[in-house]
């Protein structure tokens, strides 16, 4: 038997053998180092597998899987290798097929210079043009290395057939590059200034929905407690009122999962049953006011389309198919290459957000909205989580999915330097690029918080703790060991994407335009460029300061991701003009949330000890007065609610001023009486977000079990 009989046999009984052979060069799947272990046994799985899928079956197969084995000998991250080949495939999937060419001896350099400068393929974005080149040179660059250090002369020449042809330009020689680095920053500078004025705002959303997601958790298991107590028969109807700022009455019908469709009502008898067997079904909602028709949850409509969890966009009619383009077009997000419906609440943590094979196909058969409740509940406590946490911190997704329930992790530090003592909760973890975990302070309600996804865990592993689990970030995991991480579920740490996609369910449907009236989709990471201009821009925090707060090794970054928006600058200059005319307080551009608030209030209390009591709210000021005594607007008071009368008087009285001295003539002073007028707008609207956060929380309604079915 030859040896290469042999070595064929020795590898079948590996993963990656059985996949690859007779896909690509014999020479390529058997390539081994010096001490005889094959590169394959190297590469991620879930590489090798897409690479079967995606690139095995076309001409520049065995070049790909050169740089397959390449790249990951040379230790690049598995989820950058995927980012990089995918992006690659795609391009030259692109290209081959609108030259019409089927072997790479006919590929030549010209065919992507043409597509880099826009001569073909009209429909291309200038970042796609430019992501050829970047995947390319980065292939060029680490196999040219790789062949030179790890093989002999006549290795290297039989290697070299499956090398890219060497491009005589890069990415200097092209605008396109410049040009898609540029509209990706003006594009990400847009949607920050769309979203950093609303940042309370979401943050107060964020909570008002994860409480309606608690409420109806809590009013489904009370409805099962109470078909056991009263041993009633399945579908069981029952409502309950949310609460006045939803102002409305929701429906729902109790059914048995198992036996949905079949006889069900007044004449089946009791029978036991799990938890899990039972489903809830929204009915519909109603106005409390006037009876007429109300909205309900703010995702029904993605439960109508069945967009949650992993769906197959393939197996749908082009009739709803297009239905839901239209949709997902409407809130912003984006069709990818080739036409493809994204899947932007798709997770890869099982038991999130899912709703599971048989809730999906029993909605499907009988056109009802179902909602298995659980794991929507779940995937929006990890995301009110995150969402505060990226609010508070400017934390990066990585860094916050590092929280783990550990002395090490979670520290409340005392200063006795004041009194009375002052706790500052912090978070220790490991910024980008570092090996040292740092401190990432953060108000005390986001520690009260994590009590809650404990507990969560705690039940949902029937255990008095939580499990350890290995970190899930690939970009990190030789950093971090197995842990009892704060993010996992089901046994497993919750991964980015996955973040992402709950992330982007809690805070779905908020209307957050860009100045060119396009609808902005809130991801992780855009959150931390509004917390890092609303602290440079609107806080007045030294750009030093907030590098540190932002973890960043490099000053311009941060100046970059703090840089004023176009819409602060607008407003920056209109406050200097009317400076000429009065005081205007231009921090008070953005309303503070209910925490900032207390947290202010807090910190000055402790700091100055008694505080002066002023129109609507509390001085926190510890110098010389900076508004000589203007104090509604002024950011150095808390506006409290107890004092609102105070504030709409102070309204009334600038308004009735304002059109007694326009009726004078008086120009400027009426313009002093409309900024007065502004100002105390904001408090109020303020001081709305703290009795809406204040009342919501303790809110809890009483369901009221309707008929038997």
């Amino acid at each position: 038997m030859s040896t290469a009989v042999q070595l064929q046999e020795e590898i079948q009984d590996k993963t990656w053998g059985a996949l690859l052979s007779g896909k690509i060069s014999e020479e390529l799947l058997l390539l081994s180092d010096p001490n005889g272990d094959y590169y394959w046994d190297k590469v991620e799985e879930k590489n090798i597998k897409y690479f079967v899928r995606q690139c095995a079956a076309h001409p520049w197969a065995n070049h790909f899987a050169l740089a397959l084995i390449c790249l990951s000998d040379r230790n690049l991250t598995p989820q950058s290798i995927m980012n990089i080949t995918s992006s690659l495939n795609a391009r030259f999937r692109d290209l081959f097929n609108h030259f019409k060419l089927s072997a790479m001896e006919e590929f030549l350099p010209t065919h992507i210079e043409q597509y880099v400068t826009g001569q073909i393929l009209p429909g291309h974005s200038d970042r796609q043009r430019q992501s050829i080149l970047t995947g390319y040179n980065t292939f060029m660059f680490n196999l040219k290395k790789w062949l030179g250090t790890k093989f002999n002369d006549e290795k290297q020449t039989a290697l070299s057939a499956y090398l890219l042809p060497n491009l005589p330009y890069d990415n200097r020689d092209f605008s396109v590059r410049t040009k898609a680095i540029t509209n990706a920053k003006t594009k990400r500078k847009e949607d920050t200034s769309a979203v950093t004025p609303l940042l309370p705002e979401i943050r107060a959303e964020g909570h008002l929905r994860w409480n309606q997601v608690s409420r109806l958790r809590e009013a489904y298991r009370k409805a099962i407690m109470n078909v056991r107590e009263q041993r009633l028969a399945l579908p069981i109807e029952f409502h309950y009122d949310e609460s006045e700022y939803v102002g409305e009455r929701w429906h729902f019908i109790l059914r048995d999962l198992k036996g949905f469709g079949q006889s069900q009502g007044e004449n089946k008898r009791y029978r036991d049953f799990k938890d899990e067997d039972c489903i809830l079904e929204f009915v519909k909602a109603e106005k409390l006011e006037d009876g007429s028709e109300g909205e309900g949850l703010w995702f029904l409509e993605l439960l109508r389309l069945r967009l949650l969890g992993n769906w197959a966009p393939e197996q749908v009619s082009d009739e709803r198919r297009e239905k839901i383009v239209d949709y997902l077009n409407h809130w912003g997000y984006e069709i990818e290459d080739g036409g493809k419906i994204p899947s932007p609440f798709s997770t890869r943590n099982p038991g999130l957000l899912v709703q599971g094979f048989d809730v999906t196909r029993t909605a499907k058969i009988t056109n009802k909205l179902l909602i298995n409740i659980e794991p929507i509940y779940v995937a929006c406590t990890f995301a009110r989580f995150a969402l505060d946490i990226i609010t508070s911190s400017g934390a990066r997704i990585n860094e916050l999915l590092q929280i783990s329930y550990d002395k090490d992790c979670c520290v409340v530090t005392v200063d006795k330097s004041v009194s009375p003592p002052r706790k500052n909760y912090i978070f220790r973890l490991i910024p980008k690029g570092r090996e040292e975990p740092e401190n990432y302070y953060l108000p005390e309600e986001v520690f009260k918080f994590m009590s809650e996804i404990l507990k969560m865990l705690k039940e949902s592993y029937k255990s008095d703790s939580i499990p350890e689990v290995e970190y899930d970030v690939d970009s990190r995991k030789h950093l971090l060991p197995p842990k009892r991480y704060i993010f996992q579920y089901q046994s497993r740490h919750v991964n980015v994407i996955t973040l992402n996609a709950i992330l982007r369910f809690l805070l779905h449907g908020i209307v957050i335009q860009s100045a060119e009236g396009n609808q902005v989709v809130l991801k992780a990471h855009l959150l931390r460029h509004a917390f890092a201009t609303h602290a440079v821009q609107t806080e007045k925090i030294p750009v030093d300061i907030v590098k540190t707060l932002l973890h960043q090794k490099d000053i311009e970054v941060t100046s970059y991701y703090s840089a004023p928006t176009a819409q602060q600058v607008s407003e920056s200059i209109n406050s200097l003009h009317e400076n000429w005319i009065s005081y205007v307080d231009i921090q008070k551009g953005i309303l503070r949330g209910p925490e900032e608030l207390k947290e202010l209030y807090e910190d000055y209390r402790e700091k100055v000890g008694t505080m002066s009591k002023v129109v609507g709210g509390i001085c926190t000021i510890d110098s010389v007065c900076p508004t000589k005594m203007a104090c509604v607007g002024c950011g150095a008071k808390v506006p409290r609610p107890e004092f609102k009368e105070e504030i709409a008087a102070f309204y009334n009285w600038a308004d009735e001023s304002e059109k007694r001295f326009e009726q004078l003539g008086l120009l400027l002073e009426a313009k002093k009486m409309k900024i007065a007028k502004n100002r105390a707008k904001n408090e109020l609207k303020e001081i709305q977000l703290i009795e809406k956060s204040q009342k919501d929380e303790t809110y809890a309604p009483e369901i009221r079990i309707s008929s038997n079915k």
